[in-house]
């Protein structure tokens, strides 16, 4: 197995106005590149364009075993979504910014069931103290 060292680095400053994107010796490359929240949005966007039209004609990977961090603060909303009369379900990513994918007619009647028996699971009221924000 090989592993290959890391070809740049983001560090965001003190202030938190800017990161510093740096290219490392294993990328080929020298610099520095400072960035605003705008403009690692942007670049955030970019790549996931990018990633997008890599993942286009491959299969949409399970989500069984699939490794992912849990939002606990955002504000979010579900609106009609009218070329599939589905519904459509975003919320302000703190990584990525909003985001939202599309619950077609035959998915919204098992998230519905599934939030159910969730909050049948539910021990303590919605303000306990304690629970995550």
């Amino acid at each position: 197995m090989t592993v290959r060292a890391a070809r740049l680095q983001v560090a965001v400053s003190d202030d938190r106005r800017q990161a510093t994107l740096t290219l490392l010796p294993e990328s080929g490359l020298e610099g520095e590149i400072p960035l605003t929240l705008e403009q690692i949005s942007q670049l955030i966007a970019t790549l996931g364009q990018a990633r997008a039209a890599m993942q286009d004609k491959r299969a949409v990977p399970p989500m069984e075993g699939a490794s992912f961090t849990p939002i606990y603060k955002t504000k979010w909303t579900v609106q009609p979504e009218a070329l599939t009369e589905g519904s459509i379900i975003a919320f302000q990513h703190p990584a990525f910014g909003p985001v939202g994918f599309v619950l077609p007619p035959s998915d919204i009647e098992k998230v519905v069931r599934a939030l159910t028996v969730h909050m049948g699971m539910v021990h303590t009221s919605e303000r306990a103290p304690g629970k995550p924000s």
